[in-house]
């Protein structure tokens, strides 16, 4: 009986490995969080509309109409990763419109970066950042506009602007 028990401790062990496993693959490129607005928020809501959206790459997204917390108030924070010039945009309006602005991010090494505070990216131009504290190196290009960060609405890879940056 107990061989029984250790064979059946060992496979359950194994399975959920292979589970564990097979969920980080899963994951896209880019892994949006939406989070609340504030840190009390958490408290106070029912439902607390806090959840992971992936979009794998190549992969774009016109909209966010089937994300079960899309219509929620929270505020968006983004992983991404992929190899070295990896390039993505996050408008804040759906169909890839401009006018609530948008963020272009290009990767500068196979590390993955995480951008927590996307307002603070000077507007209107190209800004890089260094790798540090174990998170890579990006460019990105923010044309700035109230709340994006609330407003994220679609999501296109690759490079899809010319010579100016609009």
């Amino acid at each position: 009986m107990k061989k029984k028990s250790r064979i059946i401790a060992v496979l359950f062990l194994v399975f959920s490995w292979a589970l564990t496993v097979q969920a980080v693959e899963m994951r896209g490129e880019l892994i949006l969080n939406k989070g609340p607005l504030l840190e009390f928020d958490t408290m106070h809501r029912t439902p607390v509309c806090e959840s992971l959206l992936d979009v794998h790459a190549g992969k774009n997204q016109p909209n966010f109409f089937n994300y079960r917390h899309n219509s929620c108030q929270g505020r968006y924070t983004f992983t991404l990763r992929g190899k070295t010039g990896s390039t993505v945009t996050l408008f804040g309006k759906v169909d890839y419109q401009k006018e609530r602005g948008f963020l272009i991010v290009r990767k500068l090494d196979d590390q993955e970066i995480w951008l927590t505070e996307l307002e603070s990216i000077p507007a209107n131009q190209w800004v890089s950042r260094e790798s540090q504290n174990g998170y890579g190196g990006y460019e990105a290009y923010f044309a700035s506009a109230p709340q994006f960060s609330q407003n994220i609405a679609s999501v296109k890879w690759g490079k899809w602007w010319g010579k100016k940056v609009h």
